[in-house]
C-alpha cells in the first residue's frame, strides 16, 4: 500500500527542526567535557554523536582511548550533574583523523647566535652597499632574548 504523498517543506521543517535541536546538545555536550578534561587530553577528542543515551567521544589513537576508558564513569557522572541526566554511557571511538586535524605547523626554530651576529656585522661593514645594510638587518636578529641568547 502507498502512503499519501506529503509537503516536502514541512517533512523538512521538522527534520531540521531535530537536526538543529541535536547539534545544540551535542554542542553543548563538547563545552561541557571539555570543561571536564585535563587540558592535555583536549586536543585529542572530540564529541562525535548521541544516540539513545550513549555519548561517542572520537578520540586520536587508542592510547587516548584506553586512558580515558579509565575516565568513564567520573566523566558520565558530572556530565549528568551538568544537565545531561539521559546519558547512560559513554564510548570512546579512535578516529585518526583527529590527530591529523589538530597537527599545528612547524614553528621555526633557527636561532642566530651572538657570534653569528657579530660575524654578520663586521662581514655587513666591510662589504657596505645594498648587501651591506640587509646584512646590517639581518644581525640585528642575533641576540635577543627571545631568540635564544647564547646558544652557537
Amino acid at each position: 500500500m502507498k502512503s499519501k504523498p506529503q509537503d516536502l517543506s514541512a517533512l523538512m521543517g521538522q527534520r531540521f527542526s531535530q537536526i538543529q535541536d541535536k547539534s545544540g546538545t551535542l554542542a553543548q555536550l563538547h563545552q561541557h567535557l571539555f570543561d571536564i578534561l585535563d587540558p592535555s587530553v583536549r586536543p585529542h577528542c572530540a564529541v562525535s554523536n548521541l544516540r539513545d543515551g550513549v555519548l561517542v567521544v572520537g578520540v586520536s589513537s587508542a592510547a587516548w582511548a584506553t586512558r580515558l576508558q579509565y575516565q568513564r564513569l567520573e566523566l558520565l557522572s558530572e556530565l549528568r550533574g551538568k544537565g545531561f541526566p539521559m546519558l547512560t554511557s559513554i564510548e570512546f571511538k579512535v578516529n585518526p583523523q583527529l590527530s591529523r586535524l589538530q597537527m599545528q605547523k612547524p614553528t621555526n626554530s633557527n636561532r642566530l647566535s651572538n657570534k653569528a651576529s657579530e660575524h654578520l656585522q663586521q662581514l655587513a661593514e666591510s662589504i657596505g652597499g645594498d648587501l651591506g645594510e640587509k646584512l646590517k638587518r639581518l644581525a640585528a636578529h642575533g641576540g635577543r632574548p627571545d631568540k635564544g641568547e647564547g646558544s652557537d
